[in-house]
């Protein structure tokens, strides 16, 4: 066997994004010596993009950077190469970017005339280099048009691996999203001329039985109406549908519904997964997550379970991925080592050696599902610069039914049942925010983190009996009814409230603030009547809740509101339930645990979940 050249990613320019992304072009380019974004004509007959006379394009940005350091580190790519299709005159440079401080650096490693009347391709050799990032930039002497480019990559034949992607999806009630993220699988994904066209099979698992299959279903694609049994049920279904493909799949691919992907993130991931090292091929490939009303924010890719305060988190600092310097601390955070790390399900890509070894998921509906799987695979994870998806109504995305019951009771299900998280107080937890709710008035919050440990102790039964779709619903209809602050008394002023403002209190006033249970305890007239404004949300600030009749919750993502009135019998009543149930846990959370982990064979079998779903 000799030496092959493949490809590493496309460079993707305005005109092949999504039409919602091509107003961010500094993702993909800029004009490269204001650093200013630069729209690029596009010719749709002849399908290329053109750089008028004179400008300069620069592609050094988060979709058309090449992460030399991360493709020598985990593949066997060598002798790395910029292919790019073009007619015109102009000039490529070529640049490694780079930090020695915390100034960004640029250097130029090789330039290159390009003329042609006639659309051609030239190859340009990429000198070695040590830096993390190496970019390009083109400089028009006269028009110049782009037809195609890539960053390609030298291999030996017998190292590239044959790979077969199954890909799941699970969709409830989301048509709009999850029909056009069906034509553009279709369309670019399994067409005929598509590197991926046999290497991909797309299983669409509709837990809304909303989709009509005979609409979609074709060679490579098929709908599965299935009950709603949450994501963690329906992820599961795709994988049973995997491992009884006629060719079974190297890979299992899981999506969210509601999300927008580009084509080029399966491209790369093809890519990257054929030409993985051997210590590197059962990593978990994990897509960045980014934010759709942010589009350029990247939220997250790789996250953890605190061992702080049990808390969830993403690995890296939110990014700005327009900026350069975004670019090397990606690269930078990347580095950082935690325990109990996980990827997150909106674009996560598992080895099928895993499921085989260990396991299908656990059935918790939503919420914990893809942390548990990721943990107790002792998942590591590779990462990749466009790989990654925009989730929908990521803002303001607080939901107590979520965020305070549904995390927490799988919080104490995934840690009894996997035995994993072994040294994280997830109780702890729940005992500060269940007084932090207390002393907000958001007596529906603190009922919520009651409900998820009592839930937690019924058992693995409860797990097995309970329809999630149902305890969901009943759950949310729980949380604080925010209306339009224009509905509220406009002398509260709440157009220009700033709820994420901060307020210290003085060592006195917290002693007054925890001890009276935050005016629980005091008499009315020591109480002030006006309404302090609080984030709706995690933002806790005591110094405004303080000795406060009143409070109103905000929402300004989408201007909503609600008031919470101090009750102290509503308090009392929930300080009486929370010592029950605290001592039920006390006495009986070991033997509780201990049959979650008696179940856990049964709850990750093929046999359980054909049942589960009535396959």
């Amino acid at each position: 066997m000799g030496i092959k050249t493949v490809k590493l990613q496309n460079i993707v320019m305005q005109h092949n994004a999504d039409a919602n992304l091509r107003k961010y072009s500094e993702l993909m380019h800029r004009g490269a010596f204001e650093g200013r974004p630069l729209d690029l004509l596009y010719n749709p007959e002849e399908k290329c993009h053109i750089i008028k006379k004179y400008d300069t394009v620069d592609f050094t940005s988060y979709f058309n950077c090449l992460q030399v350091s991360n493709w020598k580190q985990h593949t066997f790519a060598d002798n790395f190469k910029l292919a790019v299709t073009f007619s015109g005159k102009g000039v490529i440079e070529l640049i490694e970017v780079f930090r020695n401080s915390k100034n960004v650096n640029c250097s130029i490693m090789l330039s290159k005339v390009i003329e042609s009347e006639e659309k051609t391709q030239i190859i340009i050799d990429i000198p070695a280099t040590d830096k993390p990032l190496v970019s390009f930039n083109i400089c028009a002497h006269e028009e110049l048009k782009i037809y195609d480019a890539c960053y390609m990559a030298e291999v030996q034949e017998e190292n590239i691996r044959k790979i077969k992607i199954s890909m799941v999806s699970t969709t409830f009630k989301k048509e709009a999203f999850i029909k056009n993220n069906i034509k553009l699988i279709k369309e670019h994904v399994l067409s005929d001329d598509s590197d991926m066209k046999g290497n991909i099979f797309v299983h669409v698992i509709d837990n809304g039985r909303t989709l009509n299959p005979e609409e979609f279903n074709c060679e490579d694609l098929k709908v599965y109406p299935n009950p709603n049994v949450g994501g963690s049920g329906g992820f599961t279904r795709g994988m049973i549908e995997a491992i009884h493909l006629d060719a079974k799949p190297t890979h299992v691919l899981l999506m969210d519904d509601d999300v927008m992907v580009m084509h080029e993130s399966l491209f790369r991931l093809f890519y990257l997964l054929r030409i993985v090292k051997p210590e590197y091929e059962e990593c978990f490939v994990s897509g960045a997550m980014f934010d759709y009303d942010l589009r350029e924010t990247q939220y997250e890719d790789v996250g953890y379970v605190h061992k702080a305060d049990g808390s969830y988190g993403p690995l890296k600092n939110r990014l700005d991925m327009r900026r350069i310097s975004s670019l090397l601390d990606n690269e930078e955070m990347g580095k950082r080592v935690e325990n109990d790390c996980y990827a997150g399900w909106w674009f996560c890509c598992i080895p099928m050696t895993l499921i085989d070894k260990n396991g299908l998921p656990l059935p918790v509906f939503v919420r914990g599902d893809d942390v548990e799987f990721s943990i107790r695979n002792n998942a590591k994870f590779l990462t990749l610069n466009g790989i990654a998806i925009w989730h929908v109504g990521f803002a303001g995305k607080f939901n107590a039914a979520m965020e305070l019951y549904q995390v927490h009771r799988n919080s104490l299900v995934i840690q009894a049942a996997s035995d994993i998280c072994k040294d994280i107080d997830f109780i702890k937890r729940m005992r500060t925010l269940f007084w932090k709710e207390l002393t907000r008035f958001a007596y529906n919050n603190a009922e919520q983190i009651l409900d998820a440990i009592d839930d937690f102790m019924q058992g693995p039964d409860f797990l097995k009996n309970t329809v999630g779709e149902l305890c969901l619903k009943e759950h949310a209809g729980k949380n604080d009814k925010l209306v339009p602050i224009s509905e509220l008394p406009s002398e509260y002023n709440l157009a220009n409230a700033d709820c994420y403002s901060y307020r210290r209190l003085n060592l006195f006033k917290k002693a007054v603030y925890v001890l009276t249970i935050n005016g629980h305890l005091l008499p009315g007239f020591m109480l002030r009547r006006w309404p302090e404004v609080v984030a709706f949300d995690w933002f806790f600030v005591p110094g405004k809740n303080f000795r406060r009749k009143r409070l109103i919750a905000l929402n300004p993502n989408d201007n909503t509101a609600c008031i919470r009135e101090m009750s102290r019998k509503r308090c009392f009543k929930l300080i009486k339930r929370y010592r029950k149930t605290m001592k039920n846990y006390k006495k009986n959370h070991l033997k509780i645990e201990q049959a979650y982990r008696n179940e856990f064979k049964n709850f990750t079998s093929e046999e359980f979940w054909r049942e589960y779903l009535g396959i």
